[in-house]
């Protein structure tokens, strides 16, 4: 699903533009960007769908829109960021190839703020629009053909390498490197003259990618009771399993599970 994103496509942060803010979504089947994203209602590109051209940033999608996009297909050289919570906050996935269906990422009617590049990100790891015309190849500063080894290792510096750490952390795992995490992954880029790519399966192949990616039903019983005991301060009863459904369907977090509790007759009634 995800496209490779070569080393090449990493540019130094005094080349990046920031954003501008998208106008305001509207849900049709309007004409879709030569370099852009279309966001659709439902899965496999169906329903009504709204668009937006590379360069675009959204911090909250408008409330006819807001967690209800389902697929998401991107055109030409664009890359976008989403996050489930407005202002570019909460977990968040880079995609920069078409996701017909964002239940298998757990992001299915779950985004509320995003921004729209072309395969290039700032220091946060956010997609941003295209800079300057930095050089490419190999008379360029990020050779992606580059032989690894000592003469690998002037094509990072300290800067460099810890963003693209950061980068690929936010694009496998979904979460900010730990330190212990940002020194390995680091030193092997400057020192072994690692890629982006490898970095990236790196962290696939980790453990943690394992337990993001493996859901059980014990497991999803047990954020469900999780976020009961937290909203409800109480244990889950047999309505519970359709909560524990979402878990293992639309990958729901225990943040989800808590949002939907806090809409119910049963919170609002709670006395404080």
């Amino acid at each position: 699903m995800w496209r490779s994103i070569t080393v090449a496509s990493v540019l130094a942060a005094a080349f990046l533009t920031t954003a501008v803010p998208a106008q305001a979504q509207r849900w049709g089947r309007g004409a879709t960007p030569r370099s852009g994203v279309c966001f659709y209602e439902d899965i496999n590109f169906g329903g009504r769908y709204f668009c937006t051209a590379e360069g675009t940033s959204a911090p909250s999608v408008s409330r006819t829109d807001n967690d209800q996009i389902s697929s998401i297909r991107v055109f030409g050289n664009a890359v976008t960021t989403v996050y489930r919570d407005p202002d570019f906050r909460g977990q968040s996935r880079v995609i920069d190839s078409s996701v017909s269906d964002l239940r298998a990422m757990g992001f299915n009617d779950r985004i509320s703020s995003y921004e729209v590049g072309s395969a290039r990100f700032n220091n946060n790891g956010r997609a941003v629009p295209r800079g300057s015309n930095v050089p490419y190849g190999s008379n360029g500063p990020y050779r992606s053909n580059a032989p690894y080894g000592s003469n690998a290792q002037s094509r990072w510096n300290y800067r460099d390498a810890e963003r693209v750490v950061r980068q690929s952390y936010h694009q496998v795992l979904g979460r900010d490197p730990d330190p212990s995490g940002l020194r390995q992954y680091r030193s092997l880029i400057i020192d072994k003259g690692w890629s982006e790519q490898q970095v990236r399966e790196a962290l696939r192949n980790s453990p943690e990618f394992r337990e993001l990616n493996t859901m059980t039903r014990e497991k999803a019983e047990a954020i469900v009771r999780r976020a009961y005991l937290s909203v409800l301060r109480r244990e889950p009863d047999a309505g519970a399993q359709g909560f524990v459904n979402r878990v293992l369907r639309d990958r729901w977090s225990e943040e989800d599970v808590a949002r939907e509790l806090r809409k119910s007759d049963e919170y609002r009634n709670k006395k404080p």
